[in-house]
């Protein structure tokens, strides 16, 4: 194998900020250009990756690089095959592919032009006639390669079918020109035969989410070619002072501990490699404000517990970088409810202890969760479970009703349902518009909560 040299550049600064190394041997290497880590403005890649002066070898560099790649293999390979590449040569994958990376980091050969600039509205997009964008949903529907001429200008991670594009201000749907490096601003989430509520679902999780005080990314159901897509703003963008679009740096918890994204549940793991309490709080320790932060987090999680979100995995939490270093937790921007899927696990994407279910989740286990945060006073964490839980499970009693008038019955049981079996495991009254509904079934009938 070719020894082989990549520029690492990050959108918004005119200079490559590190170069990526692969050895004759396949081995990975990292490190910062020295003018760039010693500058003022200057904001780590990640925190698995802060800034200094040493090269990060292969076992640090590979999860974090490996990461900017699509999660889905079969999007690779066109690419492999054509090249002649395995699936762990990233930096020979990247050599073509990270023009393309989604965010604001971009891999390209050394010496290469910058490839992602700020997007003009006015200039730098192409709006989509409503055909073509009905033949790129059906396309994504049915799992079909996309329309002739057509390419996802920000290859996003993940299993469901997606595309990026940009919404312009009268609304219009568009694609940024080739050869511009414009951003994009929206992802537009298209459900498959099997699953034609998820949007809806989605929908409304992340209503209640932002109804309940969580800082959320905006998304509203859109009805393209008879199919209900979900269409979300996205977090990692905003737009300067000329009015024109911009990327901002972002990395989920996955890149943030190191992790390939093959490890993003903890059930796949091991200890000190994987993504658990003690990750977790390791990462949001790293942020400006640990301590809300944390509370944020817990927050969150007696949320998705409550909502039968179990799919909160390493890649579904991100961190937000400004110029400087100064890191927060993003919003929160994929919250399903997967427990109204019968064909997906109901196994806890993290542990809480050694609870792997939400039947399992008990004041013991919710105590360990919290002394693993961080919190040393028993006193003191009992008074946040019992505050924090009786918070979350009253504000969402509140809205079951509504969203049952609104056709969403079933997701008002599911979670009538969690509440019961949460606050009745941590001794914690429950509330009576929760404690009226009935129990949730599975598609054929069966009881699956009480």
């Amino acid at each position: 194998m070719e020894p082989l040299a990549l520029d690492v550049r990050l959108d918004g600064y005119a200079d490559p900020v590190g170069v990526l190394v692969r050895d004759g041997r396949g081995a990975l290497a990292f490190a910062y250009r020295q003018d760039y880590a010693s500058a003022s403005d200057a904001m780590p890649l990640s925190l698995s990756l802060p800034l200094g002066p040493e090269p990060y070898d292969d076992v640090v560099a590979r999860p974090f690089f490996d990461n900017l790649l699509q999660e889905r293999d079969t999007a690779l390979t066109g690419i492999m095959a054509r090249e002649g590449l395995s699936r762990d040569d990233i930096a020979g994958l990247l050599f073509h592919l990270g023009k393309d990376c989604a965010g604001a980091l971009s891999v390209l050969p050394v010496g290469a032009p910058p490839v992602k600039s700020p997007g003009d509205y006015d200039r730098d997009y192409t709006a989509l006639s409503p055909e073509r964008l009905e033949a790129i949903v059906k396309a994504l529907h049915t799992r079909r390669r996309l329309p002739e001429g057509t390419e996802d200008p920000s290859p996003l991670a993940g299993m469901q079918s997606k595309i990026a594009l940009t919404v312009l201000p009268d609304g219009r749907f568009a694609m940024p020109n080739p050869g511009t490096g414009a951003p994009t601003t929206h992802i537009l989430k298209v459900p498959d035969p099997e699953h034609l509520q998820d949007a809806q679902h989605e929908a409304e999780a992340m209503s209640l989410s932002r109804a309940l005080g969580f800082e959320t990314a905006d998304v509203v159901v859109a009805p393209i070619a008879k199919i209900d897509t979900l269409l979300v703003t996205r977090f990692d963008r905003g737009l300067d002072r000329q009015g024109r679009i911009v990327r901002l740096h972002q990395e989920d918890f996955a890149q943030a501990l190191g992790l390939p994204a093959s490890l993003k549940y903890e059930r796949r793991g091991r200890e000190g490699r994987r993504f658990d309490v003690a990750g977790i709080r390791k990462v949001l320790e790293a942020t400006d404000d640990p301590a809300g932060e944390k509370d944020r987090f817990i927050r969150t999680t007696l949320f998705d517990l409550m909502i039968g979100n179990t799919d909160g995995h390493a890649k579904n939490f991100a961190l937000l970088f400004d110029r400087g270093g100064s890191v927060r937790l993003s919003p929160r921007y994929d919250v399903l409810p997967t427990r109204l899927d019968d064909g997906l696990t109901d196994e806890l994407a993290f542990r809480i202890s050694s609870a792997q279910r939400l039947g399992d989740v008990t004041i013991e286990a919710f105590d360990a969760f919290l002394r693993g945060m961080g919190i040393d006073s028993a006193a003191a964490r009992r008074r946040l479970q019992v505050r924090l839980a009786a918070d979350i499970a009253s504000a969402l009693a509140a809205r079951l009703d509504d969203l049952a008038r609104r056709g969403m019955k079933r997701f008002a049981d599911l979670i009538a349902s969690n509440i019961r079996t949460l606050l009745g495991n941590l001794d914690i009254d429950v509330p009576q518009a929760a404690r009226e509904r009935d129990a949730f079934l599975d598609r054929a009938g069966g009881w699956l909560l009480s």
